[in-house]
């Protein structure tokens, strides 16, 4: 099968600064192990669900898997291929660069999403920086090649429309908060959104924080300090623990 020449530049990048899981930039044959390894990864993504076992192997020859270290931005603006990363494993940020420097996340994404160049769903990453925010594993392949298989499986393609509206709705929801609500409301839905079901939120900066919101660290900082003199949390390094999520829920809505 032939790769575009875009794929084929994007892997060898990839590969060459990176770790390889997998098939490298060349035609070098994946061992038994590795074939077996991406056909789980592809599996156990819904969306693929539907494929016949020919169809699943046919997208498994088509992919390569890699790994990317923490910090890594394996994506840049000034990139225009044709590539679509499936993330596996670890947490992915796209975001962009203000005049000033400041990051703005625009999405943060987690395991079993699809990303990238797919002009067919409407998506793209153009004006995005991708960044490895925990050592990830990605399937990589080209556009076209998923474009194929949207064509040929209509039950493929309603479930990427599915995955796209609610994107959309959680795009349009982080639009209404910029818009509407004051940056310590903002602060606290989100706190709300990444604490685990022990109303902890693990693993964000006050930095990686304010990227998400659109602001300066300074400025979590001082509202983190005025939540935890009021007794809303508790604030270690990297360690949030929600102590009021009653009025922390009546503060995201002001």
């Amino acid at each position: 099968m032939e790769r575009p020449p875009s794929l084929t530049r994007k892997l060898a990048d990839l590969t060459r600064r990176g770790k390889r899981a997998g098939r490298d930039g060349g035609r070098v044959a994946p061992s038994s192990a590795e074939v077996a390894a991406k056909l789980g990864h592809l599996r156990e993504m819904e969306v693929f669900a539907p494929l016949s076992v020919a169809e699943q192997t046919w997208l498994m020859e088509s992919t390569t898997m890699i790994t990317c270290e923490p910090g890594r931005v394996f994506h840049t603006p000034d990139e225009r291929g044709e590539v679509v990363f499936i993330l596996k494993r670890g947490k992915v940020d796209l975001y962009r660069l203000a005049a000033d420097g400041r990051k703005l996340v625009v999405a943060a994404l987690g395991p079993h999403t699809i990303f990238g160049e797919m002009g067919l769903i409407g998506q793209g990453l153009y004006g995005c920086y991708a960044e490895a925010v925990e050592e990830c594993l990605l399937c990589v392949l080209s556009r076209s090649d998923l474009q194929d298989i949207i064509r040929r499986n209509p039950e493929v393609a309603l479930r990427f429309l599915d995955d796209m509206g609610r994107r959309l709705q959680e795009r349009e929801a982080a639009l209404e908060e910029l818009a509407f609500r004051a940056l310590p409301a903002r602060l606290a839905a989100l706190l709300l959104r990444e604490a685990d079901k022990d109303g902890v939120v693990a693993g964000l900066s006050h930095e990686e924080l304010a990227e998400r919101l659109g602001t300066y660290r300074e400025t979590v900082s001082q509202i983190l300090g005025r939540f935890r003199r009021e007794g809303l949390v508790s604030v270690e390094p990297r360690r949030i623990a929600l102590l009021d999520i009653p009025e922390l829920r009546a503060r995201a809505e002001r």
